[in-house]
């Protein structure tokens, strides 16, 4: 009789892609969440049966339970679920069990790694390899954040909550690395050595791919005898742009030419170490850069969803200063108009670490609304506010005012933007959506 499983937060990026994994390998699934979101669909499209809310009821005659780490361990159906002797497993290590008897490429990094895993599933398809994808945003090609495919594997490795130190690849990457999740391990150096530790568990003979920038990170990994390929200046691969056409790029690698119909220099290294990655299971850099040529692109990742007035919207992820100035030197690059940005802050913790970083990087726009913090997992922290990176935006120099979403639409057509950028890994996203169609 076929497992069944049951999924605690089911309609999360990362627990709905792990459903349609554990459904591809013919397991009975469901799953509940407090907040079912669009993925829902999708899900019971492929006969996953959705609850909403939580109920000790969903969890009769199933053989396996997955939470995710947004779900506190006291959770009933998890303390249920212990007390009938049911298999409960963490989100991280379920992905681990799945992940780890195939032949596995896995991408880390504070930035980067949702387009850079996407990148790479897409050459090894268009190199007619049949990945099974899984990453942490929508591809349009794939109807979704998973793609079903053959014992060759690409997943997005996770840092938070030390998830990444599961996994056992073949070749591992790792596409940025900043300060974050200091929540999870307490100090930066403590945050570099689990990047280390996560190269360190690729397999005898496997290889690890880094910023020549960041190349410390390979140190352990190349003593033990890992081959090591570095991206970037100075590194082993080099992506170099020609010529910006609109939201297309002609690039060179080597003695090689390409088109990369995404802007910004910081997808030119998302391809550097999708193709080192591809190169890893031979696919050749011709190959790589031919099949790079039609990649569709990832969901809000300077996705353009639609027009307000007589400007262009795009939704963006970024939430992390670095992600700010990355995306908004892609608009500059295709816009000479005038761009504003929509920003609401992801986490009280990360906005009081990072405020000023914030409002440097957010001043390079021509304007810039800043939204109340969107809390995800946290309380709040007294004195923390979206005033903090007000200030700090006009203290760059920048023009910024705090607002509530219900404001945009006024705010917005007063300031008759070319391009408006709604930036964030919170709701902002659906507010943007919202202004598109006509709503609140």
């Amino acid at each position: 009789m076929a497992r069944s499983v049951h999924l605690i937060g089911i309609c999360g990026s990362g627990m709905s892609s792990l459903a349609l994994w554990y459904r591809s390998r013919g397991c009975i699934v469901t799953g509940c969440d407090r907040e079912p979101g669009e993925n829902r669909s999708e899900l019971e499209a492929k006969g996953i049966q959705v609850f909403e809310g939580h109920d000790t009821d969903h969890i009769n005659n199933v053989d396996e339970v997955v939470f995710s780490a947004a779900i506190p361990t006291d959770h009933p159906e998890i303390v249920h679920s212990l007390k009938k002797g049911i298999k409960v497993l963490r989100r991280s290590e379920a992905l681990a069990e799945l992940a780890n008897d195939t032949t596995l490429l896995a991408v880390a990094g504070a930035h980067g790694k949702t387009t850079t895993t996407a990148m790479t599933g897409w050459i090894l398809q268009e190199t007619d390899l049949n990945p099974t994808v899984m990453l942490g945003g929508r591809v349009s090609k794939w109807n979704g954040n998973f793609r079903s495919g053959s014992d060759l594997t690409v997943v997005e490795a996770d840092e938070y909550d030390r998830a990444f130190l599961h996994l056992r690849p073949m070749s591992a990457a790792i596409t940025s690395f900043a300060i974050e999740h200091l929540e999870c391990y307490g100090t930066p150096e403590a945050l570099s050595v689990a990047f280390g530790v996560f190269l360190e568990m690729t397999c005898p003979g496997g290889t690890v791919i880094v910023p020549y920038k960041n190349r410390d990170l390979a140190r352990w990994a190349e003593r033990i005898g890992r081959r090591v390929i570095t991206t970037g200046t100075q590194g082993d691969i080099l992506c170099k742009r020609v010529r910006t056409d609109s939201w297309e790029q002609e690039y060179q690698i080597g003695d090689f030419t390409g088109i990369l119909p995404l802007p910004g220099e910081h997808n030119l290294r998302n391809a550097e170490t999708a193709i080192a990655l591809a190169s890893t299971v031979g696919v050749n850099f011709a190959d790589s850069i031919r099949a790079l040529g039609s990649f569709p692109g990832v969901s809000r990742r300077l996705e353009r969803i639609g027009e307000f007035g007589s400007a262009i919207v795009l939704s963006d992820y970024a939430h992390h200063h670095d992600e700010i100035s990355a995306a908004l030197q892609g608009v500059s690059q295709v816009s000479n108009g005038k761009i504003c940005v929509v920003f609401q802050p992801h986490l009280y913790s990360r906005t009081a670490a990072h405020a000023e970083e914030m409002g440097r990087a957010l001043s390079s726009a021509d304007w810039s609304l800043i939204l109340p913090v969107y809390p995800a997992r946290e309380k709040p922290i007294e004195g923390v506010d979206n005033s903090l990176i007000v200030d700090a935006v006009r203290r760059a120099g920048g023009t910024c005012d705090a607002c509530f979403h219900e404001e945009l639409r006024p705010l917005l057509s007063d300031m008759q933007a070319d391009v408006i950028v709604f930036m964030g890994a919170g709701s902002v996203d659906q507010y943007a959506r919202r202004i598109v169609r006509g709503g609140e």
